[in-house]
């Protein structure tokens, strides 16, 4: 499969998922809306949960790149890149939440019958506050004795701002200040006194 066609194939599913959710979109109606046949469709993915898995992966892809750029990021310190990635994650998901109650189908579909993907997130969240820890304590920033261990706290207390189901109930104003309460207590514990 090209590129460009994954990409059609997966735009077309997006425009669907977003506005009728992943249980009343059909294969028929993707396929239709790139002047594909349906048969031709199957030849490039087996099912509509194939093309799910693949848009949750392009998805995370690009919030993986994001968190990237924060992280190699030389201009700030290691309380500042905690902060901007927390506030990140939290921006990421409401511009892809937010206003798209329908997208929220899709993810629990993607986190009952293809876990690994959510897995695979998780473990890469977790190996970037590693760093963030590592970096800070290397710098005399920060005083962890166990960064394996407080990244894992860390990661558990900022789930609400990476979690789909919590973006939706709040207002973004009130997750980014609770986003920036919880960094502050956080670090409170982690600067080296």
């Amino acid at each position: 499969m090209t590129e460009e066609i994954s990409k059609q194939i997966l735009d077309a599913a997006e425009v669907r998922f977003r506005t009728y959710g992943f249980g009343k979109t059909t294969m028929a109606e993707i396929a239709g809306d790139i002047e594909m046949s349906t048969a031709n469709l199957y030849r490039y993915y087996e099912n509509k949960l194939a093309i799910g898995v693949a848009m949750a992966d392009r998805c995370m892809g690009r919030r993986e790149l994001v968190l990237k750029e924060i992280i190699s990021r030389a201009d700030i310190t290691e309380a500042e890149r905690l902060q901007i990635f927390v506030l990140e994650i939290l921006n990421y998901m409401h511009s892809q939440f937010s206003k798209e109650p329908k997208m929220s189908e899709l993810v629990d579909v993607i986190v009952q019958k293809a876990p690994e993907l959510v897995q695979q997130e998780v473990r890469n969240d977790k190996h970037f506050i590693t760093a963030i820890l590592q970096k800070g304590c290397a710098s005399g920033e920060f005083d962890v004795a166990h960064i394996d261990e407080m990244a894992s706290y860390v990661q558990a207390s900022i789930v609400k701002f990476s979690s789909p189901f919590f973006i939706a109930m709040y207002p973004i104003e009130e997750l980014q200040r609770l986003a920036k309460g919880v960094v502050a207590l956080i670090l409170n514990g982690l600067i080296k006194k």
